[in-house]
């Protein structure tokens, strides 16, 4: 793959969505729009976010053509997400009107293992989707 196509193709989608959850964190508790009254809602929303972000940024950061071996892929790849999934609700109780939720992280985690586990399904598959 050549670098405007990795760019466009790979690493974009994954830098805009990474600043999509930032602003999303940083974002003061008053400002976000009111979702419908759905129990846990905002869990889902964690989990979808984190997911999403981990799937991408395992495609933009793995060559489609290098082999995948298993032990380091979850170190390197999966260790990332779960560090980000703790300090991006460190980084939420700087936001006015915002704060730690423990649960959130449990959120954040299961979303970072789920993308992380589709990214690896889909590119041991050699799926088009990778």
């Amino acid at each position: 793959m050549n670098k405007e196509n990795y760019f466009s193709d790979r690493l974009l989608p994954a830098l805009l969505w990474l600043v999509m959850l930032l602003l999303l964190i940083m974002s003061p508790g008053d400002q976000l729009p009111e979702g419908p009254k759905i129990p846990g809602l905002d869990k889902i929303i964690h989990f979808s976010l984190f997911a999403g972000l981990l799937f991408l940024w395992n495609r933009a950061i793995m060559d489609k053509d290098e082999s995948l071996p298993t032990k380091r892929f979850i170190t390197n790849h999966l260790v990332l997400g779960i560090i980000f999934a703790i300090l991006a609700e460190e980084m939420q109780q700087l936001a006015p009107n915002r704060s730690f939720d423990l649960t959130d992280i449990v959120a954040n985690l299961t979303g970072s293992l789920i993308g992380t586990l589709c990214f690896y399904i889909l590119y041991k598959k050699k799926s088009k989707l990778v």
